[in-house]
């Protein structure tokens, strides 16, 4: 009896099992911190390199893992370029989306797999609630395309929002029916046209100037006739950051000092300093900047393309030592130890 109790007890506490969610994609992202254990913190910026973030569920801090050409882990509290990675509809049909919508919040489910995301489709128009499985969202930008669907109509009553926001359901009268919000402070720019009706029900569509496209059932009362001209509309843009780059010079090598190119095995251990703490793994081949003195057992990383440090000269890296029988310098074979040509970097 007492055993029965423990094991019913055990089953109510235990919280459902639930899928990681990492959220893959080509990226760039400044503040990424890394934490060596008995050093400071240190902090990247990466460009253009393939990432793995984990949404979480509202925190301002997210867990991301650089995959390439070296991997470590780091947490950042950057915003992320979220993105549609295809068109595809979600939400049973309620929004088509394309890449060019812009993705302002994504995060966790805290109930169930997948996210709940929230995307800008026009000026001062969002979409809301939008539960999505995680494979339906990239890091970085999204590509291709796909003809849209016959949703859009111009005839029937044109409708824009009676209040700041309205829920869309793909199903009248089911509790169960996918829903999102549509949220537009300042009014809808493209009002909803109405398509069908039912009892207590409107069935509006809606084509934004993103390209998004939204078809649901909405209450009559939520509605008021739109008064909306295309004067009033202003073009749709989705925001990019810039990335500007250091221009950063060094002096010429030491007398026995190789500086240049270099390969380094797949799987090689990045260090802190010479036989110090590991934070970082290389992932795949790739040329790599290095300084190597002659008859040293270490090598250290100087440049690694689409990393920058938290040095004085940021496209310098900084305390990344690996072991020079896994290095192959430019014009040796691998684990090769004949000191090459001195070559600077420019």
């Amino acid at each position: 009896m007492r055993a029965c109790l423990l094991t019913v007890l055990v089953l109510l506490c235990a919280s459902p099992a639930r899928a990681d969610c990492e959220v893959r994609g080509v990226a760039t992202l400044d503040r990424l911190r890394v934490r060596v254990p008995g050093h400071r913190l240190r902090t990247f910026s990466i460009t253009s390199l393939p990432v793995a973030v984990r949404p979480g569920r509202g925190t301002r801090y997210r867990d991301v893992r650089v995959l390439a050409p070296v991997t470590f882990a780091a947490r950042t509290d950057a915003d992320i370029p979220w993105a549609v990675p295809e068109p595809s509809a979600v939400a049973e049909g309620l929004l088509w989306w394309i890449p060019g919508v812009e993705l302002e919040q994504v995060r966790e489910q805290a109930e169930r797999d997948g996210l709940i995301v929230r995307a800008q489709v026009d000026v001062g128009v969002w979409v809301d609630r939008i539960h999505v499985p995680c494979e339906q969202v990239r890091v970085g930008l999204g590509e291709g395309s796909a003809p849209a669907p016959a949703w859009s109509r111009d005839e029937g009553p044109s409708w824009d929002l009676a209040n700041e926001y309205v829920w869309l359901a793909s199903r009248p009268d089911d509790d169960s029916a996918a829903t999102i919000r549509i949220m537009a402070p300042d009014g809808l720019r493209t009002p909803f046209i109405e398509v069908e009706r039912r009892d207590r029900w409107v069935r509006v569509v809606a084509r934004f100037e993103s390209g998004a496209m939204v078809r649901g059932w909405v209450r009559p009362r939520q509605l008021r006739p739109s008064t909306a001209s295309d004067d009033e509309r202003r073009p749709y843009r989705r925001a990019i950051p810039a990335v500007h780059a250091a221009n950063c010079r060094r002096g010429a090598p030491d007398r026995n000092e190789y500086v240049g190119p270099a390969h380094i095995s797949v799987g090689a251990f990045v260090r802190f300093g010479r036989g110090g703490e590991t934070w970082a793994t290389v992932s795949e081949p790739t040329l790599f900047t290095v300084s190597w003195h002659h008859g040293s057992r270490w090598v250290r990383i100087v440049h690694v393309p689409g990393l920058r440090g938290d040095g004085r000269c940021p496209e310098v890296i900084t305390h990344a030592w690996v072991d020079r029988r896994a290095v192959s310098l430019s014009g040796e074979s691998s684990g090769g130890a004949a000191l090459l040509d001195l070559v600077g970097v420019e």
